[in-house]
C-alpha cells in the first residue's frame, strides 16, 4: 500500500508539474505592459507584444491579441482610451494625427522563443481569452523545437 501511495503522489506531480519535468515551459501571465520591449502589427493582423523575462535585451516571451479597430484620429491618447475602457489602446504617434490600434483585452496566443533567435519556439493558445489559467492549449511549434512526435 506505500508503494501505492508513493507510486500515486508521484503521478499526480508528473501531472501537474509538466513544464518542470519536460522541460517544456507552460504559458505565463502577460508581464506588465509597462515592461514591453515593443509591439508590432504580425502579418495576419493580430498585434505582438514582445517581454524580456530574462533582462539580456532579446525578447523571449511574447503575447498576441486581435485588433478589433484600428483608425486615425486627431483626439487624444486618453479620449480614445475612454471610448474602449475595456480594450488596450496602441498608437502610433505621426505629425497630423494619431493611428490607433484597439486592441482585446487578453491575448490570444502566448508564444515562447526559448533561445532568443527571433523565432518562436512554443504556442499556446487561450481560446476562452480569459488570461493564464490553465485551460491554455498548445498551438503549435513554429521552430519545430517542440513539435509532437
Amino acid at each position: 500500500m506505500k508503494r501505492f501511495a508513493t507510486l500515486f503522489v508521484l503521478v499526480v506531480l508528473l501531472a501537474a508539474l509538466p513544464g518542470l519535468v519536460w522541460g517544456v515551459p507552460l504559458p505565463v501571465q502577460e508581464p506588465d505592459l509597462a515592461n514591453a520591449m515593443g509591439w508590432d502589427l504580425a502579418p495576419s493582423g493580430l498585434l505582438v507584444v514582445d517581454f524580456d523575462r530574462d533582462g539580456n535585451g532579446r525578447a523571449d516571451y511574447l503575447t498576441l491579441r486581435f485588433v478589433v479597430r484600428a483608425y486615425p484620429s486627431a483626439e487624444s491618447v486618453a479620449t480614445i482610451a475612454g471610448i474602449w475602457p475595456d480594450n488596450l489602446v496602441f498608437f502610433v504617434d505621426y505629425e497630423w494625427d494619431c493611428y490607433f490600434y484597439i486592441a482585446a483585452p487578453q491575448p490570444l496566443f502566448y508564444v515562447f522563443d526559448t533561445d532568443e533567435d527571433g523565432h518562436w519556439d512554443l504556442m499556446y493558445k487561450d481560446v476562452m481569452e480569459d488570461g493564464v489559467n490553465g485551460n491554455e492549449q498548445f498551438y503549435d511549434s513554429p521552430s519545430g523545437k517542440f513539435a509532437p512526435e
